[in-house]
């Protein structure tokens, strides 16, 4: 019998070869195919891109925020003056302000893109016809590419509020304490100003006179130390006796209806500025007030911001809870159209079927 293993193999290696040509040729189809279909699905717009360029300068404006906080703080203005810390905040504002417009265009452009898909590919316009047609393959993956596109376009956009939101907060928070270490500042400054100095002064009398010292006359052998030797200048003290004489000299002049005179006129000026004195301690109250009152606006702005956070998280949860439902519900609607249109003909056959068997009998 004839060996016929090297002419079974022989064919076996045509085989492979021709499994392998076969195969490059179907995986090459398959590619083909699948680029066609990913370039045909693909979105011609630059709307990624410059959401992660904006991104990029916010993380480089959040750089700048936080390498500036230290000298920011600082109360010895020997790294930042006050005028260059307000001009940092104008320029910051303006700059934030530029790249929250941007945010805005971008998601403007976004919700007038899906609201023209959502009108022209997801909501389909003859229903009737729909449902003759049945399901199209190339439709329904339009769609769910539509979707998850849309999703992933929404998160971005969700993505950049936060981020913007930490910004501002971080920056909001930078002012308010730059706030409150001006508002304690100018509180002691009031204090130092309001304050009267009360240090004693001694007399001339006081200081000429030395102090006594007793001396017990039962000892013989006492040590007295000398007195200390105060010396007070001689030119103060001869200009105060040269208008002590000088007030009396002139009130040696005077008559006594004059004296009175003077002396009314010397009440009433302590009488002014006693009540002078009065306005300006009311005038501490009301201004110790003000800044009671604008701590207290400043809790209730920071407790404001924090429930409008919460406000806004709550809100994105809620537009995401009903763009949910609007879905189903469009399912539901579908279903029951579908369910109702087959009812129909299905009772318009059975009535027709009824009356040819009618007709028949």
């Amino acid at each position: 019998m004839t060996d016929l293993t090297p002419t079974f193999k022989e064919m076996l290696t045509i085989f492979d070869e021709d499994n392998r040509k076969n195969g490059g040729i179907q995986k090459t189809m398959v590619s083909k195919a699948v680029d066609t279909t990913v370039k045909k699905y693909e979105l011609k717009d630059s709307f990624v891109k410059e959401c992660y360029e904006l991104l990029d300068f916010m993380r480089e404006l959040r750089k700048v925020l936080n390498s500036i906080k230290a000298d920011y703080y600082n109360e010895n203005d020997l790294n930042m003056t006050e005028a260059q810390k307000d001009d940092f905040d104008t320029e910051f504002r303006l700059q934030f302000q530029k790249y929250v417009q941007k945010f805005k265009s971008l998601e403007k452009y976004e919700t007038d893109r899906q609201a023209l898909i959502e009108k022209t590919i997801m909501n389909p316009h003859g229903k009737v016809m729909n449902v003759f047609k049945g399901n199209n393959s190339n439709q329904n993956i339009l769609i769910e590419f539509h979707k998850s596109n849309d999703r992933f376009r929404t998160g971005v956009l969700q993505s950049l509020t936060l981020f913007i939101a930490t910004i501002s907060s971080e920056f909001a928070s930078m002012q308010q304490r730059r706030l409150t270490q001006q508002r304690k500042f100018e509180m002691f400054d009031l204090n130092d100003n309001l304050g009267l100095n009360d240090s004693p002064m001694m007399s001339h009398e006081q200081l000429a006179t030395p102090p006594s010292i007793p001396t017990n006359q039962g000892q013989t052998d006492v040590t007295v130390e000398e007195p200390l030797s105060i010396t007070v200048s001689h030119s103060a003290v001869e200009s105060v006796q040269q208008e002590v004489k000088q007030y009396e000299e002139t009130m040696s002049k005077l008559s006594q209806e004059q004296i009175q005179l003077l002396e009314t006129e010397h009440e009433e000026l302590l009488n002014e500025k006693n009540e002078q004195l009065k306005a300006v301690e009311k005038i501490n109250k009301t201004i110790l007030d003000i800044v009671s009152i604008q701590n207290e606006l400043s809790t209730h702005l920071q407790s404001q911001s924090q429930d409008i956070n919460t406000m806004l998280d709550n809100q994105d949860e809620i537009d995401i809870n009903i763009k949910k439902g609007n879905t189903q519900l469009k399912k539901a609607k579908k279903s029951a159209s579908r369910t109702a249109n087959m009812t129909k003909y299905l009772a318009i056959l059975i009535g027709i079927l009824i009356l040819l068997i009618d007709f028949i009998n």
